[in-house]
């Protein structure tokens, strides 16, 4: 029974990646360096604060950036 549960989760865990990366497939190029930007300074702000304040600023500073570049 355990192994019947594995594996649905794994086929639930790739249908939800699949799904995600065609949800992608027509952002502009600023959509997409704001999305970079936001998952980079999240990650920054996590390592630099270590909570949740952190993470939440450096990834809106972080999208704010990102849209900017071009």
């Amino acid at each position: 029974m355990k192994k019947i549960a594995i594996t649905t989760l794994k086929f639930a865990a790739a249908a939800a990646l699949v799904s995600s990366l065609a949800a992608c497939a027509n952002v502009s190029r600023q959509q997409a360096h704001a999305g970079v930007g936001a998952a980079a300074g999240g990650a920054l702000g996590y390592l630099v604060t270590g909570g949740p304040i952190g993470t939440v600023a450096g990834a809106a500073a972080g999208g704010l950036i990102g849209a900017g570049v071009r």
